[in-house]
């Protein structure tokens, strides 16, 4: 029989048992189908199925309406298992294997200098260079700078590094230079060796920071409005029951979340809760670690390949709960070793408290480091406040042999939001140093949101250590059409002034010029012209200025060369992944990539797309608008997800148009009727002669041989079709004559 619950149909037939013992009884996967919870009672074997007593179910009724045949059941909402939506849930995806390729990248910066008073000029010429190669197993890159190269100094390697993803684990391994990861209680340094670390970025759209969940109860298929600080974010339709949507998209920072309940009869549930988020939580049972093992990189950007000291460290977060995460540190080098704990905690309606405590062992003996840390950032004020001390004997890496760690540290900072146009902030830093100078300034910031007008923004500074005079400043930016905009700057402080005015016109990404003009007076007074161009083969850059007097020149290319599937291109600078598109026709086809037009091909049928997002599905596309119509071009679209910085190659397939119209009349020159089935070339699939005895051929080779059908299944006529001297597009052969055949 058929079966409703609570007025909504499930199925239109179901078996259903009535017994005297048990009343009446329903199959097992029917109560799934249905979302009802399993009673907690042995299950009834009948018809070799699980059945189950609706009367085990609390608070659920049920009747058999026997004019209809139907199983009526009427449950409360706690009797239905809870409904979950994970929003913004996401997995990783199947990369596409990337080919074998390279690239460069280079900047090129020339200057020249010219002192008016002294007659003398210098000149410079210096750039950076990077080089990578790719393929399957993953992409080796190395930069070179080149500094004064017309002077005595040449050009010297910056880093190498190989690294290779690994998405279904979201992490990374890296052989060569890196950087160590970063921590609460340690300080990041350049070295060289190998690296493992997480890298949550592999699987697009993953949620590191815990978000808010909201739980709540339908009484009857719903609609539940989500409201994040009083604006609608979000609308979900909910069955019947209790249900729980996790993930909110909610602000960074702290709010309130409000849910409203709308059901099918009118009624209306409101529930209000509070969120924090905050960077220093990870979600429940997310780790972020990385490894290292190496030596330390001395005078980075200076020197080449100036290593120092072998050491390994650690460092790995847990987030135990949504509202709790964990963080251990560890170093150890020669003689050496530090190690250190620190937590963050959520507490609700007040805001992230988080410290932490760091032991270390050297020559200089035994110490340690601590500090504590409290977050509060709200819609209408955010404070930040971070203490933190050190013993004298403290070592930890990053601090020289001759450097001992700051004896006290205190920084805080805060903002409160006057009205809806207008921010008003604070800070204090406090630094008490150990051989070196004590640091101790505020600073205090007004803004202004003028909407169409722009926004002005007051500044002022002041060192409570050191012998300097308040300084101000006062910034005003106002947006033009076309992305231009005009910015004016004021500076003050005892004894020096300054004041300058700025016209910028913004180069389109997309391609096209941007300059820009700046006058200043008073102190370091003069004026400043640039323009650039942004083209599809890199980005060109000209400025000059006059300082008192001292005149300026500069000029800057900076661009990108990308090698693939045997092609080479001159692009931008490669910062992502990239691909190579091949279509064989001559004519220039637009490419879109992800919906905008990127490029086209060349007259070998060779295009090029400077940007794809790594990770991520992107979708390419053609535009035959400009093909002849002789030619029919594979538009379907092609999906690809590329790694990080790596190259595809994407082949579209083009062909020569060879379709044909054939006119057929019987042996009194009248049309053959309509229906009648035409084969060409023995292909089994037919065609149909349509209005005026006409039959379109998709595809013709010649000589065709046709065969014509009669309606019936006998061969009405035979004949063949001769090539033409003259190719037309879409030709129209015949009329052929079409005689009864002998059955």
């Amino acid at each position: 029989m058929a079966v409703v619950v609570n007025d909504k149909k499930l199925t239109d037939a179901t078996l259903i048992v009535r017994t005297a013992a048990d009343g009446i009884i329903v199959p097992s996967q029917l109560l799934i189908d249905a979302r009802l919870r399993l009673p907690n009672v042995a299950a009834i074997s009948s018809h070799q199925q699980n059945y189950y007593p609706l009367a085990a179910l609390p608070g659920v009724n049920a009747e058999i309406e026997a004019s209809t045949q139907t199983l009526n059941i009427h449950a409360p909402p706690n009797a239905f298992i809870d409904s979950e939506f994970n929003l913004g849930d996401h997995r990783p995806l199947l990369l596409q294997a990337a080919e074998t390729g390279a690239f460069l990248n280079y900047d090129v910066n020339y200057a020249k200098i010219r002192n008016q008073n002294q007659g003398q000029s210098q000149t410079n010429l210096s750039g950076v260079v990077e080089v990578g190669v790719f393929s399957g197993g993953g992409i080796y890159t190395s930069r070179f700078v080149g500094q004064d190269l017309t002077g005595q100094r040449t050009l010297f390697r910056l880093d190498s590094q190989y690294t290779r993803d690994f998405p279904q684990q979201q992490a990374t391994l890296v052989v060569g230079d890196s950087i160590t990861g970063a921590s609460s209680l340690s300080r990041q340094v350049y070295f060289g060796g190998l690296q493992w670390r997480t890298k949550f970025s592999t699987i697009p759209g993953f949620q590191t920071i815990p978000l808010p969940a909201f739980s709540g109860t339908a009484a009857a298929p719903s609609v539940v409005d989500i409201y994040v600080d009083n604006i609608l974010r979000l609308k979900q339709t909910v069955d019947t029951g209790p249900f729980t949507i996790n993930n909110l998209p909610v602000y960074a920072g702290q709010g309130n979340v409000q849910m409203v309940v709308h059901d099918v009869l009118g009624r209306q549930q409101v529930y209000t809760q509070s969120y924090i988020t905050s960077a220093q939580l990870l979600r429940q049972g997310s780790k972020d670690v990385s490894y290292e093992v190496g030596a330390l990189r001395n005078n980075f950007g200076s020197k080449n390949s100036d290593y120092g000291q072998v050491f390994s460290s650690a460092t790995v977060r847990y987030g135990v709960s949504n509202s709790s995460t964990v963080e251990g540190h560890g170093e150890v080098m020669r003689g050496r070793e530090s190690l250190a704990i620190a937590a963050a905690v959520a507490v609700n309606d007040v805001g992230v408290l988080s410290g932490g405590v760091a032991a270390s062992s050297s020559e200089r003996g035994s110490d340690t480091q601590q500090y504590v840390q409290f977050d509060r950032q709200g819609n209408r004020y955010g404070l930040t406040v971070r203490a933190q001390t050190a013993g004298p004997r403290f070592w930890q890496l990053g601090l020289g042999d001759d450097i001992l760690a700051p004896a006290q540290q205190i920084q805080a900072q805060t903002n409160v939001a006057l009205g809806a146009s207008t921010n008003l902030a604070f800070g204090y830093l406090s630094q008490v140093n150990r051989g070196q100078d004590n640091v101790r300034a505020i600073n205090a910031g007004l803004n202004f949101n003028l909407h169409q007008n722009g926004s002005i923004s007051i500044g002022l500074l002041k060192s409570l250590t050191q012998d300097r005079s308040l300084s101000a400043n006062v910034v005003w930016v106002l947006p033009l059409e076309h992305q231009s905009s005009l910015q004016m700057v004021a500076t003050g402080q005892q004894g020096s002034k300054y004041f300058s005015t700025e016209y910028q016109q913004a180069a389109p990404q997309e391609g096209g010029w941007g300059y820009r003009a700046r006058k200043a007076v008073f102190d370091n007074g003069g004026e400043d012209i640039g323009a650039n161009y942004i083209g599809t083969n890199g980005e060109y850059m000209f400025s000059a200025n006059h300082v008192d007097s001292q005149n300026n020149l500069q000029l800057e290319a900076r661009g990108g060369i990308a090698l693939l599937g045997g092609h080479v291109r001159t692009t931008r600078w490669l910062d992502q992944s990239f691909a190579m598109v091949e279509v064989p026709v001559s004519q220039p086809i637009d490419i879109f990539a992800n919906g905008i037009r990127v490029g086209q091909t060349d007259k070998n049928g060779v295009g090029f797309i400077p940007r794809l997002v790594p990770y991520e599905p992107n979708i390419v596309s053609l535009d035959d608008a400009k093909l002849p119509l002789s030619m029919t071009l594979d538009l379907a679209q092609k999906t690809v997800t590329p790694g990080y910085r790596t190259g595809s190659l994407l082949k579209f397939d083009a062909q020569q148009n060879r379709s044909a119209t054939l006119i057929l009349v019987d042996e009194n020159n009248q049309p053959l009727a309509t229906g009648t089935r035409v084969y060409v070339n023995r292909n089994t699939s037919a065609q149909e002669v349509a209005l005026r005895g006409r039959v379109f051929i998709e595809t013709i080779d010649y000589p065709a041989d046709v065969v014509v059908r009669d309606n019936g299944s006998g061969i009405r006529c035979r004949f063949t079709v001769e090539p033409q001297p003259q190719a037309n597009i879409f030709p129209v052969l015949g009329p052929y004559v079409c005689s009864q055949e002998m059955k």
